[in-house]
């Protein structure tokens, strides 16, 4: 009998209840959401059918954001592999001087908030912003020749704040290539150019592939562009058409059009992921260290230095710039002077009940996010990399179908899933932390997979040789050693929850603010200086998360 008790006591594994709890979480918070969404594209009071479709498809209203969606994501797309590859290429291989504290300025884009961005570009390149008013000043003409409200200005901004992608991608690749081949073209007779266009290029084709399709979803789901640049000129793409008619409401065409939205950016990331794939059967890197090799620019180094730093502080530096002197100045469009400085916009928004509590409730939702995301994320990639137990792989596969899904399509998602009995989360600060848990899963577990295959196997099995049980292997082995990836990632999940827009802006109710909608709400009402205010100590917050992540990580992850 004693034999018996102790045989089922070993049975038991903890790792089972576990995973069923994973997965009758992901089917609550991520499945059942998304699958109403899809239920309710196609249903109409007569049953299920394409008549939302059609009615899409008639309507030129929106036929028309469908296609300046496309239009517009593939000309940002073509100006950030343009822009991003050639930086890429100048930054890791030529004599450039500065090249850490180029990539440093050109990679800073990346950690400023998109939507803030566009604040800051209208502050620059507005009827009355500071590089309109210097070209007034300086030509004595009425206003300045550009619209900053366009389409042109959108599809612009859109690649300033995606090109980093490019550039981190490409970078990486460039670095990592087998110099050997460069060098064999070299001894052929092949110069510089011939040798970039014959093996460089080809060699990194699936890097600007896959990075050129990473950016093309990045443009096609963005909210906050085209809704601070595009409505003033009744310029409207898909997500800023999905928020139009969730204002009205009108709940079936906004899930038509954001299922719509979904598939169009998944087809991309489909593709991506497959790219990623094919190319590991090719490598290109060899097994020892690789040097890559530095073009020598002559003459030309100096001229093209001054090229790349203007690029890189116009993208990143003069827009951040901009949003600070606004952020003091007394009134929107005073002549900057000491005269017009001030502190007040800073003592009003600390002061300012609403302010106060949208950064209550964004640290209290980014850290929960962070937290439970991680948490469930280092589980499943645990379960999935290291245990191989039956099932994880499933639950990997679940917790990452968010990733292909955009943020407009979570929030309704959350609407439909819990704005009804027996859970009524809709109309308060949960039904965004719902959907803050499915947008970031897939970072959190992308973040520990990557982790988790950097500790060797032998260290777990040195543990169990010598008796210690899973949760003690856990807790003495493989938590220490990947604790700096769980903290990196973390705050890789904290600080893009901190600052969201699309999400909340979709999903807000009084009391549940959060400090992009705030923000948002604050530059749409006029309230410039203020806007600014609030935007530069998020900025701040950010940009210090940034350094913190950058240097746990030691520069391979950036916000």
């Amino acid at each position: 009998m004693p034999a018996k008790s102790a045989v089922k006591k070993r049975s038991f594994d903890i790792r089972n209840v576990l995973m069923v709890f994973i997965l009758l979480f992901f089917l609550a918070i991520i499945v059942y959401p998304l699958f109403l969404v899809v239920v309710k594209s196609v249903s109409t009071k007569t049953g299920l059918s394409l008549e939302n479709y059609r009615k899409i498809l008639l309507s030129s209203a929106n036929m028309k954001a469908f296609w300046n969606s496309l239009w517009v994501s593939s000309v940002a797309t073509l100006l950030c592999v343009t822009a991003g590859a050639g930086l890429a290429m100048f930054v890791v291989r030529t004599d450039i001087p500065g090249k850490s504290w180029l990539k440093m300025l050109l990679l800073l884009p990346y950690g400023i908030p998109p939507f803030i961005g566009a604040m800051a570009w209208a502050q620059l390149f507005g009827p009355v912003g500071y590089v309109s008013r210097l070209y007034t000043n300086l030509t004595g003409a009425f206003s300045a020749p550009w619209n900053i409200y366009s389409a042109a200005v959108v599809v612009i901004v859109l690649a300033v704040y995606q090109f980093p992608v490019v550039f981190i991608t490409i970078s990486g690749a460039l670095g990592k290539i087998d110099t050997s081949l460069e060098e064999a073209s070299r001894m052929s007779g092949a110069g510089p150019l011939r040798t970039l266009i014959d093996v460089t290029l080809p060699l990194i084709t699936p890097a600007i592939l896959a990075s050129s399709l990473l950016a093309f979803v990045g443009c096609i789901s963005n909210f906050g562009i085209p809704a601070l640049l595009g409505f003033r000129a009744r310029f409207f793409v898909l997500t800023t058409r999905i928020y139009s008619a969730l204002a009205i409401p009108d709940m079936t065409l906004a899930t038509a059009m954001a299922v719509l939205l979904a598939v169009t950016a998944g087809i991309p990331l489909l593709l991506a992921k497959r790219l990623e794939r094919r190319s590991g059967k090719f490598t290109v890197i060899s097994g020892k260290s690789v040097r890559p090799q530095t073009i020598k620019l002559g003459i030309w180094r100096i001229p093209i230095f001054a090229v790349v730093l203007t690029i890189a502080l116009f993208a990143g530096v003069v827009p951040l710039l901009s949003m600070i002197i606004t952020s003091f100045l007394t009134y929107w469009g005073a002549p900057l002077n000491s005269a017009n400085m001030t502190f007040d916009h800073y003592k009003y928004i600390l002061n300012l009940p609403m302010a106060v509590r949208a950064f209550r409730n964004s640290a209290f939702l980014a850290t929960l996010a962070a937290t439970i995301t991680m948490f469930i994320g280092a589980l499943v990639s645990y379960m999935s990399l290291r245990a191989k137990m039956k099932g994880a792989k499933v639950l990997d596969f679940m917790g990452t179908i968010p990733y292909a899904v955009p943020c407009v399509m979570v929030a309704i998602a959350m609407i439909l899933a819990w704005s009804k009995p027996p859970l009524v989360l809709y109309g308060t600060i949960w039904v965004i932390l719902a959907a803050y848990l499915v947008r970031y899963m897939p970072f959190s577990i992308r973040t520990t997979n990557a982790t988790l295959q950097q500790v060797h196997f032998s260290l777990e099995e040195a543990a169990r040789v010598s008796g210690a049980g899973w949760a003690q292997t856990m807790k003495d082995v493989v938590l220490p050693l990947i604790k700096p990836g769980l903290v990196a990632g973390w705050i890789l999940v904290f600080m893009p929850a901190l600052r969201e827009l699309t999400i909340s802006v979709l999903l807000w109710s009084q009391g549940a603010e959060t400090l992009g909608v705030v923000i948002y709400n604050m530059q749409d009402a006029g309230y410039t200086q203020i806007a600014a205010a609030l935007s530069t100590v998020v900025l701040f917050v950010i940009l210090s998360g940034n350094a913190i992540v950058r240097k746990l990580s030691k520069g391979e992850i950036t916000i």
